[in-house]
């Protein structure tokens, strides 16, 4: 196989361990997505058991105005101790993503090359910096508080169309769901788009570091949910400095990726860092054990 199509792989397979890391470090918030759920259902099998007539809801306006008011209480207390689930969450598996992805990169250029990493940049307040990094003025902690409004605005419509609209507690219940689902939705998109970006950044800084990257190469992942923008970028080269900003310049659940050029980049043998001896390349287990990381 061509070296460099070998460095592509490698490089492209970094990003599908940290999609696949994402998705199961952040089963935790979906969980509570679904336990929010089941306490609303809850709370509205108490209200249909109270109002409801001949299985449909039957309130006078003054009855559906304190019904509203209690529930806006517990919604707002539910999206909260949603909000900060999620936020925690995804602070950590941000965090992860970004040293994860530092550490892999670092390991496939300096086992084809002879290249010394700096990996000061893994400070932990440089990777918080980095983490909590603004995308059109806001954080993604921004989104998430942003997102959680929206969603308690959203349930309260669908209970009081509900109660308008006399509808049985099957059709409400349903309606219901789907609100939760999108919302639990947007935590996903969020998760995934800000994984891109903290996955491509830190590659960026590991190109940077090791001197021996002047350009990139953009690669899409090309199925039938590949954007127009990214099938456009696909196969292009940049210099480092003018790439694609993944993804600010691309798209929200960005699943591109950008490749370094490394001329000569051969992971037959490299040179041993500390004892300057030729000596064969180390799995990526292998060398994190070594660097103590």
């Amino acid at each position: 196989m061509d070296k460099q199509k070998q460095l592509q792989k490698e490089i492209e397979k970094i990003h599908i361990q940290m999609q696949r890391k994402a998705n199961k470090d952040s089963l935790p918030i979906l969980q509570a997505y679904k336990r929010a759920l089941n306490d609303i259902r809850g709370e509205l099998g108490k209200i249909f058991a109270k109002y409801a007539k001949d299985g449909v809801l039957s309130v006078s306006d003054q009855q559906r105005y304190a019904v509203l008011i209690q529930m806006q209480k517990k919604l707002t207390q539910m999206a909260r101790e949603l909000g900060q689930i999620e936020d925690e969450k995804t602070t950590e598996i941000l965090k992860d993503i970004y040293k994860e992805s530092f550490y892999r990169t670092a390991n496939v250029i300096e086992k084809g090359v002879d290249v010394s990493i700096d990996y000061s940049i893994l400070r932990p307040e440089f990777v918080e910096k980095a983490v909590k990094m603004p995308i059109e003025g806001k954080t993604f902690s921004d989104r998430i508080w942003d997102n959680k409004e929206k969603l308690v605005k959203n349930l309260r419509k669908n209970l009081e169309d509900g109660m308008i609209q006399g509808k049985s507690i099957d059709k409400l219940s349903k309606d219901i769901a789907q609100t939760m689902g999108s919302g639990a939705y947007e935590a996903k998109r969020i998760i995934n788009t800000e994984m891109a970006r903290c996955m491509t950044q830190a590659q960026k800084e590991v190109y940077k570091s090791s001197g021996v990257v002047q350009k990139v190469l953009f690669s899409a992942t090309l199925d039938d949910r590949t954007s127009q923008i990214c099938q456009n970028l696909d196969g292009k080269y940049f210099d480092l400095d003018d790439a694609p900003n993944i993804p600010e310049d691309t798209h929200p659940n960005c699943r591109s990726t950008l490749v370094p050029v490394v001329e000569g980049w051969n992971p037959s043998q490299r040179r041993d860092q500390e004892t300057g001896e030729i000596i064969d390349y180390k799995s990526y287990e292998d060398w994190q054990a070594s660097k103590s990381f």
